[in-house]
């Protein structure tokens, strides 16, 4: 559980360092003249007329979300508009939605699991997906991603989304079966996307700064904030949540590139497989001790400290919504926020202020010999979604309805509707970014960091004792030899359970004699070269994990 927890925080955190520099008024944000846009345009070819008709029987299809109708966010909005142009199309179909906060969110699924009244489309964050797929509760989507969608022109489902297949390869290798088990939603692989500082240009001005000209490296950015606490104004708006790590994420994803590659033979780190196979790479290299001291360490963690003194006098007591309080009362001149937050944000700054986006300043070698002074390139994998209930195949017809609506809902035409009503993004080839969220993109020749060690050394998973070391330590209550020592043990333990457990009966073994199984059902069925294909590679890939972790683990 406690690494499941650290690839999560991993995941979220690769988004901080990525966004592109955005001048803003109000409520409506424009891209600033110094930088260069990412151009969408829509080359997907037009797909075919003719569709299936889903049976007529008449059918209610439950979706699962934390989005609501009253939330600030309009996913919803969004989401909604493509369930009725659906029902529009097909009258004998319709939806209904089930709406769960974050909070208490898996908790429900697992009731709702255990009694048989899970909805049958589930959305779930990524450390959820392989959790759940493991437990065979979910609908392996596998097959009919790589059969053809009656909503676009591609050979394969699979082909429409931006990267293709290659894309899929993190959620296959993070199941027992090999497979896919959700339909990507709001993110797009191959742009890399941030969290960048949403800011006060009224604030800037009073601290004598020039509100049109964002920081863009952190010598800047050290510059913009003593000016602003100079001028009595908190310069960052932070909490004692999230932020703990979200700050680290900042720093921390700045430094040691490719750094656990030197500690594997050539063919783990060379193509693909670098990405493929980095958090297994990562995971074993903690369980030796390989990460516990790398010579950027002090740096990062210097860095890290030397901003928190920024942040507002207290923020140890300040919750996760304190944050934007502060900022939206313009009291604090920067906050960090997603794109998921933007609509409503400018709906509640309004006219108060004139506000402005920029990215997460990069460190140079001004700041440190070690930084390598980029962003983090696309991350080149789905990582978040919709999920299917496996129950539905006790229906066939209904199982065919389902996933004519899940490739419905992932054609161009209902993904460029909805990116327009919810202000975000889409994972299929094709579609547009709204030019209000183009501000959260990194142009394309700043992206090309890959495989960032960062501060991966530090145990993300056990909340009840790292994020109160990270105060101590930031506070000065600890010194830094005693941070890192501390830190270190805490990911070499969980390091160490999640190797063995992988190396266990219930590890990679199942995964492969599961996955062979599946191969031989499709080779019995007749299925299409390509999913057979397909699921061949699975299994290489499998038994390559296996084989690494086999020959460098060192109990």
């Amino acid at each position: 559980m406690s690494v499941q927890r650290i690839t999560t925080f991993m995941l979220a955190v690769v988004l901080i360092l990525s966004s592109i520099l955005a001048g803003c008024t109000a409520a409506t944000p424009q891209p600033a003249p110094t930088q260069s846009q990412p151009k969408v345009e829509n080359t997907q070819p037009p797909a075919p007329t003719a569709t299936p008709v889903p049976p007529a029987k008449e059918y209610t299809i439950k979706i699962m979300t934390w989005h609501g109708p009253d939330s600030t966010t309009s996913y919803y909005k969004g989401y909604k508009q493509i369930t009725d142009d659906y029902t529009a199309k097909y009258p004998n179909i319709k939806f209904e939605f089930v709406y769960q906060p974050l909070d208490g969110y898996k908790e429900l699924l697992d009731t709702q699991f255990v009694s048989g009244s899970a909805p049958d489309i589930i959305q779930m964050q990524p450390w959820m997906f392989g959790e759940y797929a493991n437990k065979g509760v979910l609908y392996n989507l596998n097959n009919t991603f790589n059969a053809k969608s009656p909503y676009a022109s591609a050979a394969r489902w699979i082909d429409t989304f931006s990267g293709g297949e290659e894309t899929f390869v993190g959620i296959r290798s993070s199941n027992k079966y090999g497979g896919i088990f959700f339909v990507p939603s709001d993110s797009n692989a191959k742009l890399s996307i941030g969290v960048p500082f949403f800011y006060n240009k009224d604030l800037f001005k009073k601290a004598g700064l020039d509100p049109e000209k964002a920081p863009q490296t952190w010598e800047e950015f050290r510059a913009v904030m003593k000016a602003l606490k100079g001028a009595g104004i908190i310069p960052v708006a932070a909490d004692n949540g999230r932020w703990i790590g979200w700050s680290l994420g900042q720093v921390g994803y700045q430094f040691g590139e490719k750094y656990v590659n030197q500690f594997y033979d050539e063919k783990y780190n060379s193509g693909s497989r670098g990405v493929e196979f980095y958090w297994d790479k990562v995971y074993v290299a903690l369980a030796n001790g390989q990460l516990n001291n790398a010579e950027y360490y002090d740096d990062m963690l210097n860095l890290w400290k030397d901003y928190a003194q920024y942040w507002q006098d207290g923020w140890t007591g300040a919750a996760e919504a304190d944050a934007p309080n502060l900022f939206m009362t313009g009291q604090a001149a920067m906050l960090q926020a997603g794109f998921w937050d933007f609509q409503g944000y400018a709906d509640l700054i309004g006219d108060k202020f004139a506000w402005g986006i920029f990215p997460v300043p990069v460190i140079t070698t001004e700041t440190s010999q070690y930084a390598i002074g980029k962003y983090n390139a696309p991350p080149n994998q789905q990582d978040y979604g919709f999920t299917v209930n496996a129950n539905i195949e006790k229906d066939k017809d209904f199982e065919k309805v389902v996933v004519d609506f899940l490739q419905f809902f992932s054609s161009v035409d209902e993904q460029t509707k909805y990116v327009g009503i919810a202000k975000s993004f889409s994972p299929v080839e094709g579609v547009p970014v709204p030019a209000e969220i183009q501000g959260f993109v990194n142009p394309t020749d700043k992206s090309t960091a890959v495989e960032v060690v960062g501060s991966s050394f530090i145990e993300w998973g056990d909340g009840a004792i790292w994020p109160g070391l990270s105060q101590d330590f930031l506070l000065g209550k600890i010194d830094l030899e005693t941070y890192k020592t501390k830190v270190a043990e805490l990911s070499m333990n969980g390091s160490k359970a999640y190797v063995e457990s992988m190396l266990g009966a219930d590890g990679y073994a199942q995964q492969i004699t599961a996955a062979e199984a599946k191969l031989d059902e499709l080779k019995a069925a007749n299925s299409p070269d390509l999913i057979i294909q397909s699921q061949e590679a699975t299994i290489e890939n499998l038994k390559l994990r296996l084989e690494m972790m086999q020959a460098y683990y060192k109990k």
